[in-house]
């Protein structure tokens, strides 16, 4: 198939107009549970400690579940690339059973995720709390999963500004609802923690009706049917979506348990340690929100290109992605290097001489994360490159290697065994990152080329 030329201005167009909007997105998501924190902080220390550590176990959870449902956004691009019509409406009803499938053992996990966390010794009164707030934020979870099909549908044919509209809004709606009901206010009943999470389960389900309202009625979406024959159910398709989405489940485990291990040997050395490492992730986890946008932007475009037939066009979709990730992560790290005072004040007093030790800390750590930073999101982008070209399974081996023999091992060795202390383990989580980062993007640039044909269908330059 022939696909008309597009210039290297346009193919910069296409991406902003999925990363863009994904990016608001991806943090007004992350607003929402900070929000929930300050909210629920106010209850006190040990309501905090509850929701952060239960929340944090549970959207673990269904990050896995998503980056599985995420499949469905590559094969409904390379049907618009190749004009399958027919076949996009199919896949997103497909999406609904597998979303539907992953909700049902997510959702029992969360009446049950106190207990097992019960036997990594926590504290009981902890997890006591804990399991308030779970037993009413499990009911988000397959409004959430029904949203991110949603989602990787608009996304896939360009159309995310909806996404970010509804997200932004749904923080205002989360501030509002989760104030009222933790605290009584605004004439809602006093709840405490199973307010947040009631809360966050009527935002989800907002964004979720917001969203198949949208769907319904655009006139650009109604020719894909995705609301007709919903029972459609083709287990073939939907083995084809888990068999590919299931190794990019695997890597969002390994990559999560990458950070969650680390804050756990950071608390041995102490709280202090804890605490910058919660500071400094933070600050990390808000900029690998764009460079996930922008790799999700290019994922599309290289699947889009491959469905068109145009191989080097799709690789060259992949190679600006790259290059407009590396862009920010490096503009990201100076702001690191040179603004790492003005970050932690958002989290501390810093005339406080009792956050001193802290301060010092965060410094040398976001020295430390600006040096990663750059692979952290080159492997974000990477993954999601291969993906389009439904290369899964490698990448998935390559980011065990990275992330926990290689970044998790290194760092013990560091922080322990030669008695760097807390920045050891960051150095080796840095290792770890940018080796995973180095040889997905170098996968990505073999195989496309490898598979590149002679056409007529690349950028113009």
């Amino acid at each position: 198939m022939k696909t008309e030329k597009i210039s290297l201005r346009e193919e910069i167009k296409a991406h902003l107009v999925i990363a863009l909007p994904l990016a608001a997105a991806y943090l007004s998501e992350m607003g929402m549970v900070l929000t929930d924190d300050v909210i629920v902080g106010r209850l006190g220390a040990l309501e905090l400690a509850a929701v952060g550590l239960t929340g944090n176990v549970l959207w673990e959870v269904i990050v896995i579940a998503q980056a599985v449902i995420a499949m469905i956004g590559v094969l409904i691009a390379q049907a618009f690339g190749a004009e399958e019509h027919d076949r996009i409406g199919h896949l997103v009803r497909q999406g609904f059973w597998i979303a539907i499938a992953l909700s049902i053992p997510t959702t029992i996990f969360c009446f049950y995720a106190a207990d097992i966390l019960s036997l990594s010794d926590q504290d009981p009164e902890v997890l006591a709390v804990g399991n308030e707030y779970l037993r009413t934020v499990a009911w988000c979870v397959l409004p959430l999963m029904l949203f991110t099909v949603l989602r990787c549908y608009v996304s896939s044919l360009s159309q995310a500004t909806i996404v970010m509209v509804l997200s932004v809004g749904a923080i205002g709606l989360n501030v509002i609802l989760c104030y009222g009901m933790v605290h009584g206010e605004f004439g809602f009943p006093k709840m405490g923690v199973a307010g947040a999470g009631w809360s966050t389960t009527i935002v989800c389900w907002t964004m979720l009706v917001g969203l198949v309202g949208y769907t319904a009625c655009k006139s650009g979406l109604k020719r894909y049917q995705i609301y007709q024959n919903l029972f459609d159910l083709d287990l073939k398709e939907c083995w084809q979506i888990v068999r590919l989405g299931t190794p990019m489940g695997g890597i969002a485990m390994m990559e999560g348990g990458l950070f969650m291990a680390a804050s756990i040997m950071m608390g041995i050395f102490g709280y202090e340690a804890l605490a910058a490492t919660q500071i400094v992730f933070g600050a990390v986890g808000t900029m690998f929100m764009v460079s996930l946008a922008i790799g999700e932007a290019a994922g599309i475009r290289v699947a889009y290109g491959i469905g068109a037939g145009s191989r080097t066009g799709a690789r060259q979709s992949g190679l600006l992605g790259l290059w407009m990730g590396a862009g920010f992560c490096v503009m990201a790290g100076l702001f690191f290097i040179f603004g790492s005072h003005m970050l932690v004040g958002f989290f501390l007093d810093l005339s406080d001489p009792a956050n001193a030790d802290i301060l010092t800390l965060c410094g040398t750590l976001f020295i430390i994360a600006s040096a990663f930073l750059l692979f952290d999101g080159l492997q974000a982008i990477a993954s999601r490159v291969l993906r389009a070209m439904e290369d899964v399974f490698m990448p998935m081996w390559i980011a065990a290697l990275g992330y926990w023999v290689l970044g998790i091992g290194s760092g013990y060795i560091f922080g322990f065994e030669m008695g760097y202390g807390p920045q050891g383990i960051w150095w080796g989580l840095a290792f770890g990152l940018c080796v995973t980062g180095t040889l997905l993007t170098v996968r990505y640039v073999i195989l496309s080329k490898f598979n590149r044909r002679v056409d007529e269908n690349a950028f113009q330059t």
